[in-house]
């Protein structure tokens, strides 16, 4: 049985593509023209992609209006001591 990896928990992430013959001609000419490597390529095209298309979580901001309710205090816990 494979064992299920957590991204979240990686500070890399590898993964294998494979690409048409098309493709990797396009990508080899594109690195000639740029002066880059595939890996390299690949990564920034991604990363342009993934940063137009897909929006990071936002934080949730927990309710603070717990803050101000009113609350019981019992006069015994500042005493004990």
């Amino acid at each position: 049985m494979r064992k299920k990896n957590n991204i979240a928990n990686k500070k890399h992430l590898s993964l294998q593509i494979n690409l048409t013959a098309k493709d990797s001609i396009l990508l080899k000419r594109y690195c000639e023209l740029n002066g880059t490597t595939p890996k390299i390529t690949i990564k920034k095209i991604l990363h342009e992609f993934l940063l137009e298309n897909v929006n990071m979580p936002e934080d949730e901001v927990e309710n603070q209006l717990s803050l101000f309710e009113a609350r019981e205090t019992d006069l015994f816990d500042y005493i004990r001591g």
